[in-house]
């Protein structure tokens, strides 16, 4: 949800009107809950199916058992429902934002169907950019100022998705992730090196000077240091830390681009 209102408040200036925040705050719950919904569904379906090739072992370890299939059809259902809920708003809002809306769930889907980690890692970085323009288009004509708020979210979501892949090198999806195709170490170094360009395109979001200091300030409490341990000690848990600890970054940029609304306010 940080995403569409980091977008949203950055082109703004500002907290949007208080109707239209209210059907943005709506249609972010909205698509991401039901992202997360697709994620399970298809996710499940990829891992534990017979022709999943090198992923055999973890269906034999995971069988899919009848309640599965109940809880495949509730999901989807939820899909459904929050998807259309999410796309009725978002066209409300700008015809725009609901293009932008459906390219970001096409793009979850690719990620969650692909056996290829190079796609999933573009996917996802790609999705976090776009969920930026979209709540951008919301409240405003798209302009080359919204292209940083693209980048930075692009980049963000790109470092989270390899570590979270690099925590999960051993796990039941190991055979699918960047840290299986290219090794631990190097996967690594890339995604500090992808932080670390997250980090340094914050000074260009369209914020006062002083703000995009504070959140570079921020940023090297969330994302530098987490990223400097597992620079020097690439690892499983450094990698989950460092996921865990940057993942909050989007929601920290835009409390600040909220403070001074917040100041004003008290």
């Amino acid at each position: 949800m940080a995403l569409p209102g980091l977008g949203a408040v950055l082109a703004e200036g500002g907290v949007p009107a208080p109707g239209v925040a209210l059907l943005g705050v709506v249609a972010a719950a909205a698509g991401s809950y039901a992202i997360l919904a697709l994620n399970d569904v298809l996710t499940r379906r990829s891992v534990l199916a017979p022709w999943a090739g090198g992923r055999r072992a973890a269906r034999r370890e995971h069988p899919w058992r009848p309640a599965d299939d109940e809880y495949s059809r509730l999901a989807t259902a939820a899909v459904v429902a929050l998807a259309v809920l999410c796309a009725a708003i978002s066209y409300a809002l700008s015809p725009l934002c609901l293009l932008l809306v459906a390219v970001v769930a096409g793009l979850h889907v690719v990620r969650c169907l692909t056996r290829s980690a190079y796609v999933a890692v573009v996917a996802f970085g790609a999705a976090c950019g776009l969920a930026g323009l979209a709540g951008w288009a919301a409240v405003a004509p798209l302009s080359p100022r919204a292209l940083t708020v693209a980048a930075f979210l692009g980049l963000w979501g790109a470092g989270c998705r390899m570590a979270d892949d690099l925590a999960h090198h051993d796990g039941l999806e190991a055979t699918g992730t960047v840290a299986a195709a290219f090794g631990p170490v190097s996967v690594a170094r890339a995604d500090c090196v992808v932080g670390f360009a997250a980090l340094a395109a914050v000074v260009t979001l369209p914020m006062a000077a002083m703000l995009n200091d504070v959140a570079m300030v921020l940023g090297v409490v969330v994302v530098a240091w987490p990223g400097a341990r597992l620079w020097y000690r690439p690892s499983r848990a450094e990698a989950a830390a460092y996921h865990h600890s940057a993942m909050v970054y989007p929601t920290v940029v835009l409390l600040v681009a909220l403070a001074p609304a917040l100041v004003r306010a008290l």
